[in-house]
């Protein structure tokens, strides 16, 4: 069947009539492109991310960054086939899918048991006072500097300096971080990725450094 208005005789009211429009499957509603995260109309992004429980959503992301959640979460994007981000959660894929979204990256981590420890003596790589049994995570993400600002090392001078860094990247991350992880687990997060440039560093004298310069950290420790 079709639709319920063959069963309808000639004197039947608006009230039945619509009745039997709403049990027919002949509607013209295209259940097919709603549904479907990269087709949907960008009005109906919030409800199809509530549909398939996205737990990660800033409503200034570009509409390409909102469908692309979205088919991560339903687990319907080329990019990851198959692989539902809930279904991640705990792992550190995981945790890089969820980062990729708030544009950070983790540059390094060192999860224990990584090596041996005994009380706060560390053998291998694990840093000092890092507590054990709790990831440790170095992760880039960028923030915006004052505009016009006169900048030595990483302080703004003159009216500038009255205009402070915005921290708000540092929170979004902060956000992923708690959303990708599962309750029993801990981290730690620095977003220190970015070190003062040392002689040990054996950086070449020819300009292409400068003094109070810094460089990009690749390790933890």
């Amino acid at each position: 069947m079709t639709s319920a208005r063959i069963l309808l005789s000639d004197g039947t009211g608006p009230l039945e009539r619509a009745m039997a429009a709403g049990m027919s499957d002949d509607l013209p509603v295209p259940y097919a492109q709603i549904m479907d995260p990269y087709q949907t109309p960008a009005e109906f992004l919030p409800w199809l991310a509530a549909h398939h429980s996205v737990d990660l959503w800033l409503d200034d992301w570009s509409e390409a960054r909102k469908r692309e959640m979205i088919a991560q979460s339903a687990g319907v994007s080329p990019v990851y086939p198959a692989s539902p981000l809930a279904a991640l959660k705990g792992t550190l894929a995981g945790l890089k899918r969820y980062l990729e979204f708030v544009d950070a990256e983790i540059v390094d981590r060192i999860a224990h048991p990584a090596r041996f420890t005994f009380g706060r003596a560390v053998v291998g790589r694990a840093p000092v006072h890092h507590r054990s049994f709790v990831a440790h995570y170095l992760v880039k993400v960028s923030l915006e500097a004052p505009a016009n600002r006169f900048q030595v090392g990483r302080s703004a001078l003159g009216r500038a300096a009255l205009r402070p860094v915005d921290l708000e990247p540092l929170r979004r991350v902060k956000r992923a971080m708690t959303i990708a992880k599962i309750p029993e687990t801990q981290y730690s997060v620095t977003f220190a990725w970015r070190r003062p440039i040392t002689v040990q560093d054996g950086v070449l004298i020819d300009g292409s450094h400068i003094v109070g310069g810094w460089r990009d950290r690749s390790r933890l420790d």
